[in-house]
This record gives C-alpha cells, structure tokens and sequence, in this order.
C-alpha cells in the first residue's frame, strides 16, 4: 500500500512539476507580452477546483492528469469586446505568438538542465558498467565479448553509466547495421565489432543489452537473509538474520531471484520455509504481506534482503563541481534530445514497433519506482520526463506546441492566414492521430500487465 501511494504522489509531483511549469512558461510569456490570459488548467475534464486572479484569469486544476493548456484571448473562439481587442492573441505580431508558443518547450528543456546539475551538484554512486554474463551463441558472444569486461565506449562514444550504453545500443535498433564496443579487462583495451543483421528484440518489452547476449555483473547471491526491514511481515516471522533459506513448501530454492519469485507470487498466503541455523534444519511458517506493484497490481512481499559482496572497486562516485556540473547537464540534455529525436525517427519509419511505446500505467509505474528510490532517481526522471515533452511539443503535429510555430512561420513567410477550413480539418486529424498514439500506448501497458 505504501509503494501504491508513494506511486500517486510520484505521478502527480511529475504532473505539477513538468507540465506546470510547461503551462505556466505559456502563461508568464503572454502575460509579459500583453495578451490575456482566460484559463490555466493542469489536467483535463470535470474541475477538480479552481479560482481566479485580479486579471480575471481563471486557474484549474481538472481531473485527468494527461496535461495541461492556457487558454487565451482570441477573435477565433469566441466575441472580444472592444476594450480587450489590443490584449487578443490573434491580433499580437508574430514574434509575440511565436515566443508565446515556443516558451512551454523551450523551459521543459532549460529544467532538465537544472535537474540534472543537481543530480551531479549533490553527486552519486554508481557501478561500473561491467559484464557479468556473455549467453552463448548470442551475438555478443561471436563477437568474443567476455564476462568481466568493462564496457568504456560504444562505437565512437566514450560510455561510463549503463544509460549510455543502452542510448547507443538502442540508436542501432532496426538497421542491421555493425556494432562496436570497446572493453577494459585486466588492463588491456578492446573493441569488439557486432554483427547486427540479425538482432531482434521484444516488441511489447524490449531489452536492448539482453537481445544482444549482455547481462550486467552481479555478484553471487546467497540464500542467507542478511537484512530484514523494520515492520515488515518478515519481522512478524521466527525468521532471523543469518538464517539459510533451503526450500519453501518442500521445494528446493537454487537461487534468490527464484525466492523472490515465489514471494511475489503468493501476496497474503502462508508458506513453509525451510531453512538452516546453527547447523540445524528447521520448518517455520511464514505469512507474506503484500504491495502494489505497477497499476493497482498486487504482489506478495517479505521484507528480506540477501547478503551482498561487492568487488573491490566496483562502484565509483560521480560528482562536479557547479560549473563542470552544468557542462555534464548541458551534454545529458544534448543527448536525450538525440536519443528522443532518434527513437521518434525510428518509429515513424517502422524500425522500432509502437508496441514499444509506454503509456500512463508505465508512466505511473515509472514514477513510483523513481520516487521509492530516492531523490536522485525522481530528478533523473523528471528530467527525462521534461526532455520528452520539450521534444514531442517541438513537433509539428497538428494540436501541439510545434504546429502551432510551423503555421506561424508560414503564415509570417507568406504574409497570409492559412484558411481556417483547412486548419480546423489539421487540428482534428492531429486529434484522431493523438488519440492512436493515446490508445496504442494503454493497450501496450495493458499487455504488459
């Protein structure tokens, strides 16, 4: 239950942060330049509540959590008196319009930025990209990659966190091109050429590093409980710390990923663990608890954790000061934008399905798993979040940011309003071609369920 409500407020803190501040750049920018503004709504629908200014402007806060618009002044929807005619957006010079429209995108962009010299401001610890398993006969493996290597670069590209390589392995998608990634092992420095004519990945849930034969390094697991968390149901059990988990309902456990399985799978049910203390054999039953996982999605829960060694050396700090921090938040946002113009790129030319796409329950589990696990995390996706919308408003899709500027340019570059027939037809196959993506992407999350 906790983990289901810490999911609603990571959902709706994204909500307020990324698209309020996407709406409200709109509406500073026309307020600043002297247009009116009628009504600020964050989501869409019935009025959750709402109030009003001294202006008169309107602010709501609605329903459906998907988004957000500033309505204005304008002779296009609706009677204008008079006395507010010099405030109506139609009747604004272009620069005007055009800096109004292209504020929301341009300020998603400019936060990212800010939270991600946060993230390097306040530093972290992160494990070095290192191979921990090469599937034989996989494309990696006729490539002669190796278990504990350390992937330094992919292609060109210097790459020392995991969300790097997956960029540059992902940038490869549909081509069937070659791959390169350079290693480290034992002091001695690689590079491995992938032939790509091959690789497939899952549609509904791709993998990029496993379809290609990579596991990143985990160090052996084993099943002794070397930590229990405060309230949980394992607390509640005659489990105690140093206890080796042998079986559970009479079967034998070969490893912790199939303990946690187990536990995932039986939420409020009572189990038999078998286990090992002091050199004797005992049977205890254990009731496992439960939490939301995902959309409204149960799973059992122990509060156990393993007994990890790491390797020495295996982790390593990153951490700037404020100038070298804003350059490393300047090269992440440059590269997002990359990788969000590449992914999008891709889609529309069938090299990547739209059964890969992630909807609002991916969005709600992302954000839930972000805030869980700290603020740092929740920065990362805020920032990933905002570089995305900044993107996709930059498009110039009938109904978003981005055709908005694109008629505007043509309208400045040919001295003539585009027919208003032909732009009420625009805005309504950018509706229906929204509503696709819309429904594409539930049914997507769905089957992912």
């Amino acid at each position: 239950m906790i983990y289901f409500l810490i999911s609603i407020i990571g959902i709706l803190l994204t909500v307020a942060i990324v698209i309020g501040i996407h709406e409200f750049s709109h509406f500073i920018t026309a307020r600043m330049l002297g247009v009116k503004v009628l009504r600020f709504s964050i989501g869409f629908g019935k009025k959750l509540f709402s109030w009003r200014d001294k202006k008169d402007t309107e602010y709501v806060v609605a329903l459906i959590p998907l988004g957000g618009y500033v309505k204005m002044l304008d002779e296009g929807e609706g009677d204008v008196s008079k006395h507010d005619l010099p405030f109506a957006y139609n009747r604004q010079p272009f620069y005007k319009k055009f800096l109004i429209v292209l504020a929301g995108p341009i300020s998603n962009l400019i936060c990212a930025i800010f939270f991600y010299w946060l993230i390097f401001i306040i530093g972290f610890i992160t494990p070095k990209p290192l191979i921990g398993k090469v599937d034989p006969g996989s494309i990696a493996a006729q490539a002669g990659l190796k278990a504990n290597s350390e992937i330094i670069g992919i292609d060109t590209h210097e790459t020392l966190l995991w969300p790097a390589i997956f960029l540059r392995i992902v940038a490869h998608a549909g081509d069937h091109d070659q791959l390169t990634i350079t290693v480290k092992q034992d002091h001695r420095i690689q590079t491995h050429t992938l032939n790509l004519a091959n690789w497939v990945m899952d549609k509904l849930s791709p993998d990029p590093l496993g379809s290609l034969g990579l596991h990143p390094y985990t160090p052996p697991i084993p099943l002794i409980i070397g930590t229990m968390k405060q309230n949980s149901p394992a607390t509640l059990s005659k489990l105690q710390i140093n206890d080796k988990l042998i079986a559970i309902n009479q079967k034998k456990l070969k490893n912790w990923d199939e303990l946690i399985k187990i536990i995932e799978a039986h939420p409020q049910k009572t189990l038999i663990f078998s286990i090992e203390r002091q050199g004797k054999i005992l049977e205890t039953p254990v009731k496992i608890g439960y939490q939301f996982s995902g959309f409204f999605q149960q799973e059992g829960f122990l509060g156990i954790g393993p007994q990890i060694k790491w390797p020495k050396d295996f982790f390593k700090t990153i951490q700037y000061g404020p100038g070298k921090a804003l350059i490393k938040a300047w090269e992440e946002v440059v590269h997002f934008t990359y990788f969000n113009f590449m992914l999008i790129g891709k889609l529309v030319v069938g090299k990547i399905s739209l059964q890969s796409l992630g909807g609002p329950i991916t969005i709600f589990e992302s954000a839930g798993d972000a805030l869980n696990s700290g603020i740092l995390s929740f920065l990362g996706f805020l920032a990933f979040i905002s570089v995305s919308i900044g993107i996709l408003n930059l498009l110039p899709i009938p109904g978003l940011d981005g055709s908005h500027l694109f008629i505007q340019l043509i309208e400045a570059s040919t001295g003539k309003a585009l027919p208003e027939k032909f732009l009420i037809a625009l805005y309504r196959l950018g509706f229906l071609f929204i509503l696709f993506i819309m429904v594409q992407a539930f049914i997507n999350d769905i089957l992912r369920l």
